[in-house]
């Protein structure tokens, strides 16, 4: 069930707030299913899904940043337990620094 409170991009295990407009974004899946987002939420769901995209939403230049903070954030950053040794459990940025 969602929370109306939340963007759609916020996953229902993330405690954190939404930040800005809950349309700034447009997340898109491998399989074109799109989620709106608050720039904050959209980079975590950018940064969890395997293929995931950005698009434009209401809010200029979000998209870019959102792309940009995605590539620092760990996939499924809320669970903070849990264990971060493979590449699919690292960042973007975090595997590229594994490979120099």
């Amino acid at each position: 069930m969602s929370d109306p409170d939340r963007c759609s991009a916020a996953h229902v295990d993330d405690p954190t707030p939404c930040v800005g407009p809950r349309d700034a974004v447009t997340i898109l899946d491998g399989h074109a299913n799109a989620a709106a987002g608050c720039e904050h939420h959209g980079a975590r769901m950018l940064a969890s899904i395997d293929g995931a995209r950005v698009e434009p939403g209401t809010v200029v230049g979000a998209a870019t940043r959102v792309l940009a903070a995605a590539d620092t954030i760990r996939p499924f950053c809320w669970y903070e337990n849990a264990p971060r040794t493979g590449p699919g459990q690292l960042s973007h940025a975090e595997n590229r620094d594994r490979q120099t």
